[in-house]
Formats: C-alpha cells, structure tokens, sequence
C-alpha cells in the first residue's frame, strides 16, 4: 500500500504518540537493531523495532533478501538507490501492516512481523516483494493510486515465480481466483474515477495483466509489460518522481515500441470495462480443475504469451544474483 505524503506526517505524528520507540525515539531504543543489505547496486538500510530479540536475525535477513531477489529479477535492478527497511515485531505471527512511502533519493518502508513467525512463513510471504515494488513506479495524485497498487498486486508473484520462490501453477491459480475482484459493479466510473478496494487493487492487476497479453500480441513476443515497466523506470520514473499518468505510460509505450498503455489507459480511465475473463483463461490456456488447482493447456492461442510472462532469461538469472 503506497499513501501519499500527508498521510505519512500524519502517521509519523500518530506514531511518535502513541508508538514509543516505532519511530521518533527509534534511535534511542536498546532493542532497535540496524544493518545495510545490498539489493543489487542498491542499499536497504534494515531497523528491527520493537522485541527485535523474538524473532531470529538470520532469518528476517534471508526474508528481505529473498523479496529483494525477485523485484532484482524482474526489473534487471532495483529501482532506487536507497530503501529505509523499518520492521516492527510485534502483533500476530505472520507478516502484516506494509506501508511504502516516497523519500529523497528513495522510498521508505514499514512493515511488521510476528513474534513467533516461521521460516515457511515468511517463505511464503508476498507483502514484502509486493512493497519493495512500489518504489518502481513515479508518485501518482490520489485518482491514479489504482495504477501504483495494480502494478504491486500483478507484478508480485509474477516476480516471484522469475525468482524461483512460487510455482507457475500455484500463481496462476491464485490469479484466476483473485481478479474477478476488479470487475466493474454497479454505479462504477472507470478506474480513475471509483477508488473501491478491488477497483484499485485488482482492477489495476486487471489493467496490467490486459496490457501485457496485448503488448505481447502485438510485438509478436517481443516485449511484455516488464519491458514496459523497466523502461519507465530507465526514464527516471521512480516513487521519487512525482510524474502524470501519461507520462508514465508515454515511457512505456516507448520501450515496447507501441501505445498499449495508452490506449488501454483511454479505454478504462473514465467508464466501466467488464472484461470476459473467462475467455482470457481459455486463450491463455489456464484452466481450473474441479480440485481447484490450474492445468496449463500447451496448445491454447496464446500458451505461448502465458509461457513468456513468468519466464526468466539466463542472463536476467545472473545479473538479478549480482550484489545480493
């Protein structure tokens, strides 16, 4: 979840009230822990709040290094040189509460972990990768925060799977199961205009996943949305930036060599697109099996598109590895 820069003062107000220790006095605590870990070129500056002791070190390091892995391989790099990692243990097992703010020269993230958290936990945990994204893309007015969270929600497990961390069956199950969530309902105004949770969240994983499959179509499996996606970000386009939509996009449409973002961009900023998702699936040859788990169809239409999209090149191998 991105907030916008008020919403950050705020919060730092709220916390340094009624949070001793979480953020104005963090430097003062016995148990805050820090350490610089390396993100391929980049720096996460890691501060453990809170009962720092209850979880074991090595192992919220392997977490971080884990989620840092797959944004490194889907982007060829990570986005910004800097990242201020604030983990809170406290609260439930499990990981909870991420947060992503824009900061000077990089982007500054809160999120907490459980006391009593595993290692297949975190192992399995998506909130982190889905955070450490949000710095990949420029800061957007409040209208266009459904482009910031669809690109998290879409790009996350696709990273992931790059990475080695999830199974292709497994993503694709999950997505089949989750994307309805961003159809149109009743009443709404396109995605600009309806700022429902699974309008932002979903309907901009929506916005993604068309866009990829169209660029895919028509650069003949050429380029994809990452190729997209790394070229906003070779433009300069990070959480830092505070770019319009359509510059955005603009860059792009310029790595792939066509208007997809755009046009898609027309399309569904200002009305409704119910997409047959249905169809999607079966081209795609995605099919979900009376278990519940997902069958990949190796002689639908666009097995091919589905193939590319989690696929990771040798070269993109290595270098995602470099200076981690």
């Amino acid at each position: 979840m991105c907030l916008k820069l008020v919403s950050f003062l705020v919060l730092l107000l709220l916390a340094s009230a009624s949070l001793p220790g979480a953020v104005a006095s963090q430097t003062d605590s016995s148990s805050d822990t820090s350490q610089a870990i390396p993100a391929c070129g980049s720096t996460i500056d890691l501060t453990l709040n809170d009962d720092s002791q209850a979880l074991p070190h090595p192992l919220i390091v392997n977490w971080i290094s884990r989620a840092v892995d797959a944004v490194c391989t889907y982007y060829g790099r990570y986005p910004v040189p800097h990242v201020s990692l604030n983990v809170f243990v406290r609260g439930h097992p499990g990981v909870h509460g991420g947060v992503t703010y824009p900061a000077q020269n990089g982007a500054r993230i809160r999120i907490s972990v459980g006391p009593g958290t595993t290692q297949a936990q975190l192992n399995d945990d998506w909130m982190l990768t889905h955070e450490l994204i949000h710095p990949a893309f420029p800061y957007m007015r409040e209208k266009h925060h459904w482009i910031e969270e669809g690109i998290s929600v879409y790009v996350e497990p696709i990273a992931r799977v790059q990475a080695g961390q999830l199974s292709v069956t497994q993503m694709w199950r999950d997505v089949m199961r989750d994307m309805p969530q961003g159809e149109p309902e009743a009443g709404d105004e396109g995605l600009d205009h309806t700022h429902t949770w699974g309008r932002t969240y979903w309907g901009g994983a929506m916005f993604c996943l068309l866009a990829d499959v169209r660029i895919r179509e028509r650069t003949h499996g050429r380029k994809g949305l990452q190729d997209a996606l790394r070229g906003i970000v070779d433009a300069g386009g990070n959480i830092d930036q505070d770019w319009p939509i359509e510059r955005a996009f603009t860059a792009g449409d310029k790595a792939t060599g066509t208007t997809v973002l755009m046009d898609l961009y027309r399309e569904m900023a200002d009305k409704p697109v119910q997409v047959d998702l249905g169809a999607l699936w079966q081209r795609l040859g995605i099919q979900r099996k009376a278990d519940g788990s997902v069958e990949l169809v190796s002689h639908a239409p666009l097995a091919n598109v589905r193939d590319a999209i989690t696929k990771r090149s040798t070269m993109e191998a290595s270098a995602g590895r470099a200076g981690l």
